[in-house]
């Protein structure tokens, strides 16, 4: 399902302001050459950054249920590949695919965007029921990245709004998700939306809210900024002009990243206020390279940046992997480049920098191993704890690792509260609950779970979520 031929048109979106600042960049960065293929086309991934490189992408190749498109999955050491399937030498394997049965999704199933919201995968993804039918977008959830069930009562959550013709038929589709403070974040194509670009179609809507399937607590991004949706504001207003868009919000920068394909040769990078969506915070950056079908950029579970290897806070990698061939678009690559923001760690709020290495393993000499779980240190004694939690462990300065505000310790044998009804939880620093989500956590730290009533429970004060990786 692709949507082309489109990105130029023009469409009206933020008003006119003064010139935003520019970012310095460097480091350009691309890939010798394919970093997965092999089927019949391959294009509009998704990359997330997990202690591999994991990337879900749109296909087809024989196994699927219809002869539709699919969703494929492989994963690497290296952004520069070989991609493989998971446990296998095969280079991909299928996760998702059409259902057969004449549901929205029946042949279709293409353009997804994973996101990791505690330890549960959620996949948006563009579906039509049969060849030339508008496409509507879905959501699917999964344990582990590979195992997918439908939500929404197997209904799609997003249809076209139907609010113009702009002589592009393909409907509502080509999400991008980003979870942030409590809500999933996800833009979207609507070529029948009324913010969309007149001739063609071109546009990306905003909507945010804390339900994954869309369905309630519902806000759209407006002229006017965030407000409530109703039918009238759904597709009222485009952020970004542009199709086939993926974006992540950078903690260092304060502001949403948007990399969308609108001109030959290049993969342009959009910067927008992290409250005010009409804002650019930045001027655009342009990555050089040729591109057929959308980009995707490498970010972490919940869709942020990922941080510097160095631990430059004032360096955000940005790698991007799009197809780079068409007819059939096929042969997705890399591409990428650091921007540079000046700031550096010293001069950040310690807010800001627990933000960027939120989900993160720190690793500091002589200081025990610990996880930023909600903004928050928490040490760790029991390796099989450790690994538990994160995939994604970075050596740091003891400057950087204390920066993150202490949250408590995590020692052998920790105490678990159970209580009927209620999660068992480690009793941690200030005897606060750190609630658990798989006994795997509390047997790996060779602990045992004491019952207790749950108003004694209740009185604790309550930490944060440790939540097992599937």
């Amino acid at each position: 399902m692709t949507l082309t031929g489109v990105a130029q048109a023009t469409v009206s979106v933020a008003p006119a302001t003064p010139r935003p600042p520019t970012l310095r960049t460097d480091s350009y960065r691309s890939s010798p050459g394919p970093v997965v293929g092999d089927s019949v086309y391959d294009y509009a991934p998704s990359v997330m950054v997990d202690g591999v490189y994991k990337m879900w992408w749109c296909g087809q190749t024989p196994g699927g249920k219809v002869p539709g498109d699919d969703i494929l999955y492989a994963e690497s050491s290296g952004l520069n590949g070989p991609f493989h399937a998971q446990g296998s030498s095969a280079p991909h394997q299928i996760v998702f695919d059409g259902t057969g049965t004449g549901s929205f999704d029946n042949k279709h199933t293409c353009d997804p965007s994973v996101v990791r919201v505690g330890g549960i995968y959620y996949m948006y993804y563009g579906a039509e029921r049969q060849d030339g039918e508008p496409t509507t977008i879905g959501v699917a959830s999964s344990p582990d990245g590979i195992h997918w069930t439908r939500l929404n009562h197997d209904r799609p959550i997003i249809t076209p709004a139907h609010q113009q013709q702009t002589g592009n038929n393909y409907g509502a589709g080509q999400p991008s998700v980003i979870y942030r403070k409590g809500e999933f974040y996800l833009i979207f194509t609507d070529t029948t939306g009324a913010g969309a670009a007149h001739n063609g179609g071109a546009g990306q809507f905003a909507w945010r809210s804390p339900d994954p399937a869309f369905q309630s607590q519902v806000d759209v991004f407006t002229a006017s900024g965030w407000k409530p949706r109703t039918a009238a504001n759904s597709r009222s207003f485009s952020v970004v002009n542009a199709v086939s868009a993926d974006w992540q919000f950078s903690d260092a920068l304060g502001a949403f990243i948007i990399a969308h394909d609108n001109t030959p040769g290049q993969t342009a990078l959009t910067f927008l206020d992290s409250d005010n969506l009409a804002r650019h915070r930045y001027s655009e950056v342009a990555i050089p390279g040729q591109w057929t079908e959308g980009p995707a950029i490498a970010s972490r579970p919940d869709k942020h940046s990922v941080v510097s290897a160095n631990n430059d806070c004032g360096r955000i990698p940005i790698d991007v992997i799009r197809s780079t061939t068409t007819f059939p678009p096929r042969q997705p690559a890399r591409i990428g480049l650091d921007l540079l923001s000046h700031t550096g760690c010293a001069s950040m709020p310690r807010g800001q920098i627990a933000a960027m290495y939120e989900g993160y393993g720190l690793q500091s000499s002589g200081l025990p191993a610990a996880v930023v779980v909600s903004g928050r240190r928490m040490q760790i004694q029991d390796a099989s704890v450790y690994t538990d939690l994160t995939r994604n462990r970075i050596r740091v300065p003891s400057s950087i690792y204390f920066a993150v505000p202490y949250g408590a310790s995590l020692h052998d044998r920790a105490r678990v509260l159970g209580a009927s009804g209620l999660p068992g939880a480690f009793e941690l620093d200030h005897h606060s609950l750190w609630p658990v989500s798989c006994p795997r956590l509390v047997s790996d730290n060779h602990s045992s779970i004491t019952m207790v009533d749950r108003r004694t429970w209740l009185s604790h004060p309550r930490g944060p979520d440790l939540d097992c990786l599937g």
